[in-house]
């Protein structure tokens, strides 16, 4: 029994070594020139968010008084930034009856600059509560008292497009301009002037500051159909209108 002994495990450690060896040179193989499935074979990735915040700043057409349903022109622009993936989130930082210098103030907040720096699309609606002043500036009209309101108001609104472009050098950036909600009044056509020469200048700072302007001026024509029972704030029309001009301008730079 002992003579085979010997013999048999000299057999099996030949075939050990010779499957280790094997193994071995497979595995250095599989390193060196790894099979073509390995390969090709795709990796799982999931899609890039696009990520950013649209942030709408500005008075109580931003905030959306008037609507029958509470929805502004932006909350309405926000639903549908949101719905295409545009953008993640909307923000309303409006305040109801802001004037220029307001806003002003709003922006020296950090929290309001972190999250105007972090936004993709950024919207303004401010100056109408300068001009109009409740109706008192129509009612009262006086043509120094409006000319030297609209010079200071307009100030603001430079230094604000300024804080806004060096903020976000990015953001898609709008503002929404004036309509004349007193053209029915004793003094209301003089404002129609007003109003044109207010949006006007708007358009050239915006063209400063890369903003793009929305003209609202002839989304008003009659009180009565276009604007909401307080006679000085748009209606669920309007508003739409709005919201439709201001999607367009976002929508062609993206």
């Amino acid at each position: 029994m002992k003579r085979y002994a010997w013999p048999l495990f000299l057999s099996v450690s030949l075939i050990l070594t010779a499957l280790f060896g094997y193994g071995f040179a497979s595995a250095y193989n599989d390193v060196v020139n790894p099979p073509k499935r390995a390969v090709l074979t795709p990796t799982k990735e999931e899609p890039v968010a696009n990520g950013g915040t649209y942030v709408a700043l500005g008075d109580s057409l931003t905030r959306g008084v008037g609507a029958s349903n509470g929805n502004s022109y932006a909350a309405i622009v926000g639903q549908e930034l949101t719905k295409d993936n545009t953008v993640e989130r909307f923000q309303n930082l409006a305040v109801s009856g802001a004037r220029t210098e307001d806003l002003l103030k709003q922006l020296e907040q950090k929290e309001v600059l972190r999250s105007l720096s972090q936004a993709k699309v950024i919207s303004v609606t401010i100056g109408g509560n300068d001009l109009f002043n409740r109706g008192e500036g129509v009612a009262n009209f006086d043509a120094k008292k409006t000319a030297d309101t609209i010079k200071s108001a307009q100030t603001n609104l430079e230094k604000t497009f300024k804080i806004l472009r060096d903020e976000n050098p990015d953001a898609v950036i709008f503002y929404v301009g004036l309509y004349n909600p007193f053209r029915a009044s004793e003094n209301g056509e003089a404002f129609d002037a007003i109003v044109q020469n207010w949006n006007a200048e708007s358009r050239q700072l915006g063209l400063e500051y890369d903003i793009e302007v929305i003209d609202t001026f002839n989304l008003v024509r009659d009180v009565k159909r276009d604007l909401s029972s307080d006679q000085f704030h748009p209606n669920d029309s309007t508003y739409e209108q709005i919201a439709k001009a201001s999607l367009l301008a976002v929508n062609k730079r993206f």
